[in-house]
């Protein structure tokens, strides 16, 4: 081996040892790979890196200056230490500004954010530029050949990584300009996703199937970007649908409304809006549109908007129209045809009437003082064609504490849960309900405000006692008005408790409505009897 060679590789071992030591004793103490994390845990943010190397270097100078031909050879080569130190000092001095800057953002509550990409780039060339600096001015080495060796290089590496420069330079402009940070949610054409992560290369989106997607950045420089969270994540929905040309319009949009304000995640402002936008051949058209703030989740939003319109319209009577081929409509008449021939008491009305029998309307209300049975299922089957069956999907709310009631419910299939607060701030009293329960009754009977909030949980079917049901029912025989003002009288006087609590009315108002002979005087008026 060439003697003169020697001392410049053991140079070499020495300054790599140095730096491989302080690498490893700043991940030792720091615990991070990152100097933005060890600033993190410090006031001014100091570079712990090179500050380690320059402190190392100045040790370990000094102890081979204890060694006699160690000391002679540095003294012969005293620039090879400066110009290792003076690059060090560089590197140091450049993350002192960086923590200066950050700093001062934060005294000033706005931190300044340089993406990572950036500074990356700068502190390359700028460390780089130092190296030329150095090697020139303190080395005093000719580097013309090396910076025309290293342009020759450059241009035929650009040349071959076109794609790859491509790439850095779309990452660049997308961290300059901030059209791309962590946490958006992003369409960039046929793709939509949350990005993840953004680097020199490309940029990972996760979509709401979980996929990890890369994508160029020359690609995402070069596309349309819809951008759904920045400036805002306000975002409108539309949604179309038809009814038939029996519905009034007016009606019609009231159940749109209602349905859009049905779904907790559409928000009440900016509010809900419905409007006719065109008469068609087979109905009317009608666009609801609602806002929300989770736009990425839009087929769940506006799939649960549309399941509450159909429940909706459902119990409103009101149709969906849908084109008929010709097939269609012979097919539709001669079922029509059909049906005009049948018996009047259909396979429904004698399904109400067996549910209206199991219930505890029927089993409960409509008895005698030995608790017999005021009507058959022959009296109840002329009286279900004024009932209607309803139906109500999970989450919907059937009515709500303190609202007036002109109706009364009959649970055939599922469960309903109830809840009844209290004005004093006492905790809310809840309870569910199964099939056969009757509730609503008491502000159909007493003419009082709901006593509680019931909701459905789950896919629910009832039978829908309306006000003019109601009166029917008490002209089926003339026991029944005194039946059930005496049950309800009792049962009132049981929950007068809980209905002193309603803020709207006061306990004297409140028994004098529960009397026997006030609920009676009210079924005497509903059939258009005099009271006296």
């Amino acid at each position: 081996m060439n003697q003169a060679l020697l001392p410049v590789i053991l140079e070499g071992l020495v300054l790599l040892a140095i730096y491989a030591a302080a690498v490893g004793l700043t991940r030792l103490f720091c615990r991070s790979r990152s100097e933005e994390a060890i600033g993190s845990r410090a006031f001014v943010d100091l570079p712990a890196r090179p500050l380690l190397i320059l402190v190392m270097t100045y040790g370990v100078l000094a102890l081979l200056r204890l060694h006699g031909g160690a000391a002679s050879w540095l003294d012969a080569h005293p620039k090879h230490a400066s110009a290792w130190l003076t690059f060090w000092v560089v590197v140091l001095a450049l993350g002192l500004i960086e923590a200066v800057v950050r700093n001062l953002g934060r005294v000033g509550g706005q931190p300044i954010r340089i993406p990572q990409l950036m500074r990356n780039i700068i502190r390359g060339l700028t460390l780089l530029l130092a190296a030329f600096v150095i090697l020139k001015y303190q080395l005093g080495i000719n580097i013309s050949p090396l910076l025309a060796s290293t342009a020759l290089v450059t241009a035929v590496v650009g040349f071959a990584l076109q794609g790859v420069l491509g790439n850095l330079l779309g990452g660049m402009s997308l961290h300059v300009v901030g059209s791309v940070l962590p946490g958006d949610w992003l369409a960039i054409g046929d793709t939509e996703g949350e990005v993840i992560e953004t680097n020199w290369r490309e940029t990972r989106l996760r979509t709401i199937a979980g996929h990890i997607l890369v994508i160029p950045n020359g690609t995402v420089a070069s596309s349309v970007i819809h951008n759904m969270t920045r400036p805002t994540p306000l975002r409108r929905h539309t949604i179309n649908v038809g009814a038939s040309y029996s519905d009034a319009p007016g009606e019609v949009i009231e159940a749109l409304l209602e349905s859009a304000r049905a779904v907790p995640d559409v928000l009440r402002e900016p509010a809900p809006s419905a409007v006719l936008v065109e008469y068609k051949d087979f109905g009317i058209n009608y666009r609801l549109r609602f806002w929300t703030n989770r736009y990425y989740d839009r087929t769940v939003l506006e799939g649960d908007v549309m399941r509450m319109i159909w429940y909706r319209f459902k119990r409103r009577g009101i149709e969906i129209p849908f084109p008929m081929s010709d097939k269609l409509l012979n097919d539709f008449m001669a079922v029509v045809y059909r049906q005009r021939r049948m018996p009047p008491e259909s396979e429904e009305t004698r399904d109400t009437a067996r549910d209206l029998l199991r219930s505890d309307f029927v089993r409960k209300l409509l008895v005698d003082e030995k608790g017999q049975a005021l009507l058959s299922e022959a009296d109840l089957a002329g009286l279900a064609p004024a009932i209607r069956r309803v139906q109500f999907t999970a989450g919907e709310t059937i009515f709500l504490q303190g609202e007036a009631g002109e109706s009364c419910y009959v649970l055939v299939r599922g469960t309903v849960r109830g809840r009844v607060e209290y004005s004093d701030l006492r905790q809310a009293h809840e309870f569910d309900l199964g099939p056969g329960s009757l509730f609503g009754e008491m502000s159909l009977v007493t003419g009082l405000p709901r006593t509680a909030t019931l909701v459905s949980p789950g896919e629910t079917e009832m039978l829908m006692i309306s006000r003019e049901a109601f009166t029917r029912l008490l002209a089926l025989r003339k026991e029944i008005p005194e039946a059930l003002a005496r049950i309800v009288a009792r049962r009132a006087e049981a929950n007068l408790a809980a209905l002193e609590q309603l803020k709207s009315l006061g306990p004297a108002n409140v028994a004098e409505t529960l009397k026997k002979e006030n609920i009676l005087r009210r079924f005497l008026r509903l059939l258009g009897v005099g009271a006296g």
